[in-house]
């Protein structure tokens, strides 16, 4: 992988971060934006076990992504039981 495609991963990354957190935070909320955001949240965590952490900015910013990405399936898990 090249250093352009690795840095390509890290701004998805970051990307589908925010659509996941405009549901959490209560932004946008409907059942559709609910089920979008859940499989945001699925391609994030499937792109975070290819990306080189070394593109991130380090190991920690690596392991915060994935305490996010449990924190947020959590969330949504509750936030999806209320529709």
């Amino acid at each position: 992988m090249s250093p352009q495609d690795e840095l390509t991963k890290v701004q998805n990354l970051y990307v589908m971060q925010m659509e996941v957190w405009k549901v959490l935070d209560g932004r946008v909320r409907s059942p559709k934006k609910i089920d979008e955001a859940r499989k945001s949240l699925r391609q994030f965590k499937s792109l975070l076990k290819e990306v080189d952490w070394k593109y991130m900015g380090g190991e920690d910013v690596y392991e915060e992504l994935k305490e996010m990405a449990a924190e947020a399936d959590a969330k949504l898990k509750i936030v999806h039981s209320k529709f």
